[in-house]
């Protein structure tokens, strides 16, 4: 088992995906900066774009009365964000299981200089589940698609 709190132990993706966005002013809390738990709306808006790039948006999945539920995260945060910094989230599959994946997302601050910064680390990993909340196997195209992405350059 991986510790998620050791990053020399934590795998890297074999491909990651980057979706480009900037802070918006309602995730930014009275310090000026995003609130701690609005990290995870960018991250999910960021898994959102990987599905419809991948060309299995969510929704297909609940079309198919199913659901990624989230079992376990692990987040580093290193520098704070603020409204309307540029970011970039890196989304890239770790490991996926006949019910279950893990995801690795990192949120980089883009600055004037093009230079980029790491900000906020997380592994999340996911379950296949029903909406009755059972655990089900990923949908075979699903898995097909990731595979594909994952072994293409």
């Amino acid at each position: 088992m991986v510790n998620l709190t050791d990053e020399t132990e934590t795998p890297s993706p074999t491909r990651v995906h980057k979706t480009r966005l900037r802070v918006p002013l309602f995730e930014v809390d009275l310090g000026q900066a995003v609130y701690h738990g609005n990290y995870f709306h960018l991250f999910e808006l960021a898994r959102e774009d990987y599905l419809r790039q991948l060309g299995y948006p969510y929704k297909r999945l609940m079309d198919q009365r199913l659901h990624l539920t989230l079992v376990e995260i692990s987040c580093s945060y290193r520098r704070s964000l603020r409204y309307d910094d540029q970011i970039e989230v890196a989304t890239g599959l770790l490991w996926r299981r006949s019910r279950s994946l893990a995801f690795s997302q990192e949120i980089y601050r883009t600055e004037e200089d093009e230079k980029v910064t790491l900000c906020t680390k997380a592994t999340l990993n996911m379950v296949c589940v029903d909406f009755t909340g059972k655990p089900t196997i990923l949908p075979e195209g699903f898995v097909q698609l990731l595979e594909k992405f994952n072994q293409s350059e």
